[in-house]
């Protein structure tokens, strides 16, 4: 990946990243330890959109189509397309740079769910390293994900980061 779509790739994250401490202004739902109030729509949404955010922040350079195919599984319509029409510059900017990074969702909540579709918001960290870093950094997102029912499962139709 290089000249534009690297500074986009950068930017995008950077800001991302910037972002997510800002602060949440809905009640979120730790993940680890679930509310037993939720209903078991909001349990199988969350459970969904939480396997998505860390596919999506998850990059090992050794095992990229495997990393691409995770997100490909839970994605549909245009954030699929998206993501696999940029999967060649991702792969490609990951092994040049030895990129690592491993997520894990802090908290999330369901802002909107009916039948066929639902809203979540993800609080993440992921803990990269590349050839830029001296040593792993910690980086902080804020992922709003927007999922449609395929069949029985949540599947993930736009993901953006919030501020």
């Amino acid at each position: 990946m290089g000249g534009r779509g690297t500074i986009w790739l950068i930017g995008a994250l950077s800001v991302a990243l910037a972002g997510l401490l800002a602060g949440i202004v809905f009640l979120v739902t730790s993940v680890d330890s679930p509310d037993e109030e939720l209903t078991a729509a909001q349990h199988d949404v969350a459970a969904a959109a939480r396997s998505e955010a860390l596919a999506f922040l998850t990059v090992d350079h050794r095992t990229m189509d495997v990393v691409v195919q995770r997100v490909l599984d839970g994605a549909t319509g245009d954030f699929k397309e998206q993501y696999e029409s940029q999967s060649k510059r991702l792969v490609k900017e990951a092994t040049r740079t030895q990129a690592t990074s491993a997520g894990e969702v802090v908290a999330l909540g369901v802002s909107d769910l009916d039948d066929d579709s639902a809203t979540v918001l993800v609080a993440a960290n992921s803990t990269v390293t590349n050839t830029s870093t001296e040593e792993p950094q910690v980086r902080y997102y804020r992922l709003e994900l927007e999922l449609v029912r395929d069949g029985n499962q949540w599947l993930t139709s736009r993901l953006r980061f919030v501020r």
